[in-house]
Parts: C-alpha cells; sequence; structure tokens
C-alpha cells in the first residue's frame, strides 16, 4: 500500500474523502493544527454533499484472547533471583498489560499472587485496590519488593508483597514536559513513558577517591587531587567506597532516554554526585535518532523499550531501540553509547528495518522491544517483534542469528505473535517469553530447541495445598505412550550438631499423589510397578507407569513424608510435602528415572530437594 500511494516517510497521514478519494498528504511530525484545519474544512466542504450517514469504521484485535486466557496481552516478565523453592514463593513476574495488573506465579504457572485489577487506574494502596495503567517493565529489589513501570500513569511504582502494598516511587501521574532532564526526588519528579527497568549495582564510578588507583585526568577548571591525601584514607573508608550502590536505570520510551533513580548517595560519571532518590536522566540528548557517542547526553535513541545488563570488569547494558530497529549498548562506566547490531550508520534513518541474520548493522531487525542476556554464553537474546521471531546476538562478533524453535509436542515450528519480554534462567538454558499477542508465556529450551507454553492459571481453591511445602523446581517427565517414571528419593537431615536423628525402628512414611491441571486426584491414571504410592522405610523407589497414552501435558506429583526423629532422647514427628511438575512428552525415552534427595532441618527449616 505504501508503493501503492507514493509514500517515502513515516509517518505519513493520508486524508481520504468519499469515495476514498485522497485530499491530503502530511509527512513527519508535528502537524496537528494543519491535520485540524484541512479535517475540518474537508467535512464543512463535503457534508451538503453527501446523502448517505456518516459511518463508524469497525476495528477489531487481530488477535483476541478467550475469556479463559489469564493473560491479555502480557508484554514484560522478570525471574525472581531470590527464589529458593518455597511453597507459595513467586517463581516469576508477568506484567498482564492488557489487564493492567502484575502476576506473580510459582514455577509451574499457578498465580500466587495478583496485583492489582482489570480496569486502568493510578490508585496506591493495598495489593488488590492498586491500580495501573498499561504496566510495562518489571524488576526484584528484594525477595519481597518489586518494582513496575506504569507506563501510562509515566511513573514507577513499588508492589512490597510482606506488607501487601502498592506506592509511588517515582512519577506524578501525568508526562513529564519535554526537554525535562530530571533531578528532583522520587515523587517530585515526572517520567515520560518508562517502558523498562532493571538493578543495577555499582561502587562509586569517581577513582580519584582510591588510594593506589591511576588518576584520571581532572574536569576542565579544575586541579588534581593532592597525592597526600591518600595517607588519610583509612581501611574503613575504603570499605566503605567499596560498597554497592544500587542504581535502577529506566527505559524512557516518551523521551528517548535513559534514565537512573540512584537508591544511594552515589557518585556517578563525571565526578557527578547524586544524593540518595534523585531521579535524572543519564544518557540521551531527547531527540529520536539512533546516534552513538562517547559522551551519553549527545547519544540520541529512539524509543528504547527493552533493558538488558552485562556484568563482569567491564559492565554494560543493552537497549532495545525499537524504533531505530536496533540493540544499542551503553557502557556503564563511561556512559559511551554504541551500536551493537542493527539499524544503519546514518543516526537519522529510522527506516532502516528488516529481517536479515547477519553481523553488526548488516543485521535487520524490526521494532524490537525486548532483550535478555546470558552471562555463561556471552550471548543477547531479542525479541524481534514485529518480525515474530526470537533471536541471538553472540556479542563478540557482533552475529545476529534467528532462532528456529520446534512445537515440544510435536515437530511444527513454534510460532510467536510480536514477542515482547525475554528472561532467561542463570544457567542459561530457558528463555522465558512474554508472546504479547498470543496472550500468553512460552518456555524456550535453548539446549534441545523446542518451545512449550508456561500455563499460567488460577488455583482451584476446593483443594488445600499441604503445609510445609517445598517446591522441586526441576521437571519430571514421562513418555505420552504409556511411559514409565521412575523415582529414587531419599531424607537426610542437616540438623546442627547432627543432634537430630531418625528414631531407631519407627516407620518413616511417604505417600506419593498424582493430581491434574484441575488438582483432581488422578493418581489411579498410574500403573505401580512392583511398588506402591505408599511406605514406611527410606530409602525408597517408585516406578510409575502411564496406564494409557496421555493426551495431557502435565501433571503434578506430591511426595509428602511423615517422618519420626528423635533429639537427645525427645522423640517428635517431622511432616513435609515435595511437590514437582510431571511433563508428558512425545520426544522423551519411554523409560526416564531421577533421584531426589531432600535435606531437611526439622528444628529450623526445610530445605529444597537437589536433583542428582
Amino acid at each position: 500500500m505504501w508503493e501503492a500511494l507514493g509514500i517515502r516517510c513515516w509517518p505519513t497521514l493520508l486524508i481520504l474523502g468519499p469515495a476514498n478519494k485522497p485530499l491530503f498528504i502530511i509527512t513527519g511530525e508535528g502537524h496537528r493544527d494543519e491535520l485540524v484545519w484541512y479535517v475540518g474544512s474537508a467535512l464543512r466542504h463535503f457534508a451538503p454533499r453527501i446523502s448517505t450517514a456518516l459511518l463508524p469504521i469497525s476495528i477489531n484485535a487481530h488477535v483476541k484472547a478467550t475469556e479463559d486466557d489469564i493473560l491479555y496481552f502480557p508484554s514484560k516478565l522478570a525471574l525472581n533471583p531470590y527464589y529458593r523453592g518455597r511453597g507459595e514463593e513467586p517463581f516469576l513476574a508477568i506484567t498482564d498489560t492488557g489487564h493492567h495488573r502484575l502476576l506473580l506465579t510459582d514455577c509451574s504457572g499457578i498465580v500466587v499472587r495478583i496485583i492489582g485489577g482489570t480496569e486502568p487506574g493510578f490508585k496506591d494502596g493495598k495489593l488488590s485496590e492498586a491500580r495501573f495503567n498499561s504496566p510495562q517493565g518489571v524488576c526484584w529489589l528484594t525477595s519481597t519488593v518489586l518494582v513496575v513501570c506504569d507506563t501510562n500513569n509515566h511513573a514507577l511504582r513499588a508492589v512490597h508483597l510482606d506488607e501487601g502494598s502498592v506506592e509511588v516511587l517515582v512519577g506524578k501521574g501525568v508526562q513529564a514536559a519535554v526537554g525535562d532532564q530530571g533531578g528532583k526526588c522520587l515523587g517530585l519528579q515526572a517520567l515520560s513513558s518508562p517502558w523498562d527497568i532493571l538493578l543495577y549495582s555499582t561502587p562509586d564510578l569517581d577513582m580519584s577517591v582510591r588510594p593506589n588507583v591511576p588518576l584520571p585526568p581532572p574536569p576542565p577548571g579544575q586541579t588534581a587531587p593532592d597525592n597526600e591525601n591518600e595517607d588519610k584514607i583509612e581501611v574503613k573508608d575504603i570499605e566503605k567506597l567499596d560498597e554497592k550502590r544500587r542504581v535502577l536505570l529506566i527505559a524512557c520510551a516518551g523521551s528517548h532516554q535513559i534514565w537512573a533513580l540512584f537508591l544511594d548517595n552515589t557518585i556517578w560519571w563525571k565526578y557527578k554526585s547524586f544524593s540518595e532518590g534523585t531521579c535524572i536522566c543519564v544518557a540521551g540528548s531527547g531527540a529520536e535518532a539512533a546516534r552513538n557517542s562517547a559522551y551519553p547526553h549527545t547519544a540520541a535513541f529512539a524509543q528504547p523499550s527493552g533493558l538488558a545488563l552485562r556484568q563482569g570488569n567491564n559492565p554494560e547494558i543493552f537497549i532495545a531501540d525499537s524504533e531505530s530497529s536496533s540493540i544499542r549498548r551503553m557502557a556503564l562506566s563511561t556512559g559511551q553509547v554504541t551500536t551493537l547490531c542493527g539499524g544503519d550508520k546514518n543516526p537519522l534513518n529510522l527506516f532502516a528495518f528488516g529481517d536479515v541474520d547477519d553481523i553488526g548493522v548488516d543485521a535487520k531487525l524490526q521494532h524490537p522491544l525486548g532483550v535478555a542476556y546470558c552471562e555463561s554464553t556471552k550471548t543477547l537474546y531479542v525479541a524481534d517483534s514485529y518480525n515474530h521471531k526470537i533471536k541471538k546476538v553472540d556479542v563478540g562478533p557482533q552475529k545476529v542469528t534467528t532462532l528456529n524453535p520446534t512445537k515440544i509436542e510435536t515437530t511444527e515450528p513454534a510460532k510467536f505473535n510480536e514477542p515482547s519480554g525475554l528472561a532467561i534462567t542463570s544457567d542459561g538454558k530457558y528463555l522465558y517469553v512474554a508472546d504479547t499477542n498470543n496472550h500468553c508465556i512460552k518456555i524456550l529450551n535453548l539446549v534441545k530447541n523446542v518451545c512449550q507454553e508456561f500455563r499460567v492459571r488460577l488455583l482451584d481453591h476446593t483443594f488445600t495445598e499441604p503445609e510445609n511445602l517445598i517446591l522441586y523446581k526441576n521437571d519430571l517427565f514421562v513418555n505420552k505412550k504409556c511411559g514409565h517414571l521412575i523415582i529414587y528419593f531419599d531424607v537426610s537431615l542437616d540438623g546442627d550438631g547432627k543432634r537430630v536423628k531418625f528414631t531407631p525402628g519407627a516407620p518413616q512414611n511417604w505417600l506419593l499423589c498424582v493430581r491434574d491441571e484441575t488438582n483432581k486426584d488422578v493418581t489411579d491414571e498410574f500403573e505401580f510397578i512392583n511398588c506402591s504410592f505408599k511406605g514406611t522405610k527410606l530409602p525408597a523407589r517408585v516406578e510409575l507407569k502411564l496406564k494409557t497414552r496421555s493426551d495431557k501435558t502435565h501433571y503434578r506429583l506430591y511426595l509428602s513424608f511423615h517422618t519420626a526423629l528423635c533429639e537427645e532422647g525427645a522423640c517428635f514427628a517431622h511432616t513435609f510435602t515435595v511437590r514437582s511438575t510431571i511433563l508428558v512428552r512425545e520426544s522423551v525415552k519411554p523409560v526416564e528415572s531421577y533421584k531426589i534427595t531432600c535435606k531437611v532441618n526439622p528444628r529450623v527449616e526445610a530445605k529444597p530437594p537437589n536433583k542428582t
């Protein structure tokens, strides 16, 4: 259509008259007054000449969510770095953007917390009463505190899980004025469409305050510090300087900039000192372009929409610069901005999009919205949103390669629809994808190059999870064609001083139960081979076999223990349950075996089991 109409620039506004005849063409941005004038004149001119009534144009979403879908245009997600496998402990945070809320799930997809409602708003308070407006990026500050980009409210919101409350961290609910460079504290500072966020921890960046370190040249107009001052710095002062300062880095898509919220007093680039709570622009001139620069405030971005952190001796962030269809990088020691891949060498060319696997700027993307970096493989993963693909970038050679995973159930290729958020596990094996226009979350197994849906669902409250629940986050697999599943399991005591022991001669009871996704007990769908679903001795072994070919994709296995223990002559019981997910697949071996060892400290708390 662009070619047929002769359009050569974006944005181009085409005004059509009766019988769809073109009347005016307006190119570029900032033509509101002309648009109002042209449309008004056309209406006044043609109204007397049109006999038919003006009819609205019906516009529907290309892909609709069903009533059973929990998610509606999910956009970003964040794995909990503090996750330890406890019952009801959040594993994954998802911004359910179309529903204006934040969902926290366990490792099997069960929703454990809902923050916000399904209607837009800007309200603090209890988790269920708080309101957001199209939230996007999310990150974990601690195991109980998250920060959410409340995008259409132009704010950052803090979610306190332990207190059960939501509050404004930065922003005033209205968009920042054009040219606002920030500098105010917390809620006094306005933002412009914050789209993604990450937490960066750093020591002070001013090397001049450190002894025995070569000093950088002083800023113009200042003299170098006296070396004699080094003798006056004490060890405790050095330790204080090495303390990590927490900085939240924010991709402000609306102002085409990278901002920072300093959570601690911090010495930043160029000898600048920022007090706790200061929120300010740290990179980007505000112009919409793809300009690289050694000086961060003269660099330019074009709707930065995704952030990923690369740590190490030379830390940097990768930026999904969506409107330039490129991935940018910014050194966190200097602020220098360069291009990793995509885009064009001309910083003003925002139309160099495409779908080409190549190196550096010769590779082409189309409006990427999400990035995730794997430290172990030095690989960056990109949600190439408008190409409906997931791509990887080898950071060293800057080589871009499209991933072509297959569905885990079949050999058909996995299909995405404008994916916009990514999160990768610490071992680099699994990539979680917010498949936005398919209204779901998918898991990409990077080792086997297979993809499956991470089914997000609400818990059936007619079934109550056992107390003292331990989540075993490694999945178990069984072949859907009457496959066998063998589990060896044991309990070891991890008490202080080894004073707690199993009571000699007493039964160590265990019970195995299998439930489906509706929490119905379906243990009878399995045949127990030369064993029972319960026992009184440890260690133990069970072998399960699917009685018939299963069309289900997963089960939940509950392995409950009731152990008899004693400590210095006093006997007592300790009860706990291990929960795991059994994935039913056609591509796994006919017989799968696992060993689970549960290390517990009955006087303190149960530790998560380890797969060996």
